[in-house]
Order: C-alpha cells, then sequence, then structure tokens
C-alpha cells in the first residue's frame, strides 16, 4: 500500500461493546489506521478502543446507522475505507485478501466481503444467512453510505463489483436474549423510518408478511438444514416482521387519532 489512494482506514461503529471489541481490532490491525465512532457506551468499550488507536471519536447523539456511518467515513484520514462493525472480525485468508486487492484497487472499484454469522453454538450457512456479500471496502471518494435509520447500505451504483472469497465471522449476539433485543430495536426503527415517509400499514398485513417471513427462512432459504438454529432464526424473523408492521401500525393510530 505505497499510493495514498490505496492506503485503508478500518472504521468501525461501537457503543456497549467491551465483550467483543478487542478482537475485532485486533483482527483490523494490518489497517493503516482504525477509526471508532462511540455513540454513548457506559461500559469498558473507549478504553479497550484506546489500546488500539488515538482515532477514537464520541457522538452521543444517535441518528440512525447510515448516517452515523458517514460520520465515521468523515473522520477517517484515507480515501479508502473497511467498514466493520463492533461483533465482527475479520478472518486470516480475508485479510491477506484484502491487502492483495488494495495493491491495484481503483477508486471505481467496490469490493464485497461474505459474512458468516455465528449464532446459537454455530455458523449459519443457510437460512438466508450465508452466503452474505455485504459492500464493505470501498473509496469513500467515490462511494457512501446512504442515510437510512436501519438496513443502511453502500450507495456504490455503476461500481465494478468485486467478490471477495474470504469470510468476514460474525458474532451476531452474546445471547438470544441479546438478539430478541436486538431485533425489537431494529423492527422500531424501521417502523419510524416508514411512519415518517408516509407509509402505512394493516393488521392483515403484518399476518401475512410474518407467515410468509417464516416460510421464507425456514423452508425456501432451506433453514431446516441448520437445525434449531435454522428454525429458531425463521421464528424470529417471523416476530420481527410482524412487529416491525404493527408498531407501525400503531403509529399511524396515534397520529391520527380524534382531539378532544
Amino acid at each position: 500500500m505505497d499510493h495514498a489512494r490505496n492506503r485503508l482506514s478500518a472504521c468501525i461503529l461501537c457503543k456497549n461493546a467491551q465483550e467483543r471489541l478487542g478482537r475485532c481490532l485486533a483482527s483490523v490491525a494490518f489497517a493503516d489506521e482504525i477509526v471508532v465512532l462511540d455513540s454513548g457506551s457506559t461500559d469498558d468499550t473507549l478504553d479497550i478502543a484506546r489500546q488500539f488507536t488515538e482515532k477514537v471519536f464520541i457522538c452521543n447523539d444517535w441518528p440512525g446507522f447510515g448516517e452515523q456511518r458517514r460520520r465515521v467515513e468523515e473522520f477517517a484520514g484515507n480515501d479508502w475505507i473497511l467498514m466493520i462493525d463492533s461483533d465482527e472480525e475479520v478472518s486470516e485468508p480475508l485479510c491477506r485478501e484484502i491487502q492483495k486487492s488494495l495493491a491495484t484497487a481503483t477508486p471505481g472499484q467496490v469490493f464485497r466481503i461474505n459474512r458468516l454469522t455465528f449464532f446459537c453454538g454455530r455458523f449459519i450457512r443457510h437460512s438466508g444467512w450465508y452466503p452474505d456479500k455485504i459492500s464493505r471496502l470501498y473509496n469513500k471518494r467515490q462511494y457512501r453510505y446512504d442515510r437510512k435509520r436501519v438496513h443502511e447500505s453502500l450507495d456504490c451504483k455503476g461500481a465494478e463489483l468485486i467478490d471477495l472469497t474470504g469470510d468476514l465471522l460474525h458474532y451476531t449476539a452474546m445471547d438470544l436474549s441479546e438478539y430478541l433485543h436486538k431485533r425489537l430495536q431494529y423492527a422500531e426503527a424501521w417502523a419510524e423510518e416508514h411512519h415518517a415517509n408516509g407509509r402505512k400499514s394493516g393488521l392483515l398485513q403484518a399476518v401475512f408478511s410474518s407467515g410468509f417471513a417464516f416460510i421464507r427462512h425456514y423452508f425456501l432459504r432451506a433453514g431446516f438444514l441448520d437445525g434449531k438454529a435454522g428454525f429458531l432464526i425463521a421464528a424470529i424473523q417471523m416476530q420481527y416482521t410482524f412487529n416491525k408492521y404493527i408498531l407501525l401500525l400503531m403509529k399511524h393510530g396515534t397520529t391520527d387519532r380524534p382531539r378532544t
């Protein structure tokens, strides 16, 4: 990485991530710099982050995932960004592949990384979770994240997409309760965003959409091959889908209630 345009900033968002952040940061030690953006941790997250980098920033307000990723992009000193979450780790094969790719990368290229998720004691290779190709390695002068509050993605229309084969290991939750809580937060953020955009929901839509979510993940995406974990994923996805439509419905019910 001799050329300035090929220098890499590993960018991490975090909050109360003391259990996993150290392993995440150690896995990106090959980057030219590590940039951490915290959103109000109350545990030892900041102390752990400062053991790996001086570029630790805090933004206590929460504008949503998309805007927060755009913020950490601005703090990065290099054009090339590896966007990684605090519960993810770059595997050794992926590390070598990233370094090799950056040696000849051009600004119009975006590299997609295959994420492999660990859930309920095993890595999930079906259920629609794998392969999970996500655009995470890119030049910020060409492409940036969108501003969605949840389910944000890199806006990279027209890019030359290149698939890397190494896995980004994703340790999604320490236990099932944490994962359920996280999914409820996502549902609330989804409902808030769609309510702000004027979208409405109905009870039948919630029922049928959640039912199909189970069928899609367990049968159509072969979740049954993941054993008990596959069934849990399908059931949780069904619950998540129901929650987001019901929360959206309730928001309209509150807004549209006649005044007395």
